[in-house]
């Protein structure tokens, strides 16, 4: 139950309204209003740029998984199904038209491994040396 709690309130944004309770409860009500607003100058901004940064690190690793399962397919195979040679690649995948599922379909079975599983792994990376960052200025104090 305790957990279900927690995760409905990550979820629904109950830690930004319950924050305040649990400054004061933590700090006491003398400085409320100035930890309240340090947390706040931070979760605002990650809350924006942690979907981007996402979004990029994804972005850029499906275009890899791409361009490396492309150059294991046949030419010809290539061209059948996209009606373009493989130097049109980067605007086939600009254009969407082209992903990992349909080229891993190109391949022979175990010829390549699927990339999917691993698109988000430079952004977790990334968001991961983020936290490790904010946790050492907090240690700097």
């Amino acid at each position: 139950f305790g957990g279900s709690v927690l995760g409905v309130l990550g979820v629904f944004g109950g830690t930004t309204a319950g924050r305040p309770a649990l400054v004061a409860d933590l700090f006491g009500m003398k400085s409320l209003s100035v930890t309240t607003a340090r947390q706040l100058s931070v979760v605002l901004p990650a809350a924006f740029l942690g979907p981007q940064i996402v979004a990029h690190f994804r972005q850029q690793q499906l275009e890899s998984a791409v361009t490396d399962l492309a150059a294991q397919v046949d030419d010809a195979a290539f061209h059948h199904a996209f009606g373009v040679g493989k130097e049109a690649l980067p605007s086939l995948i600009e254009a969407h038209a082209v992903s990992p599922a349909r080229l891993l379909d190109m391949l022979p079975p175990g010829a390549a491994v699927d990339p999917t599983p691993f698109v988000y792994d430079n952004a977790l990376y990334v968001l991961a040396a983020c936290q490790v960052a904010a946790l050492s200025t907090n240690l700097l104090r």
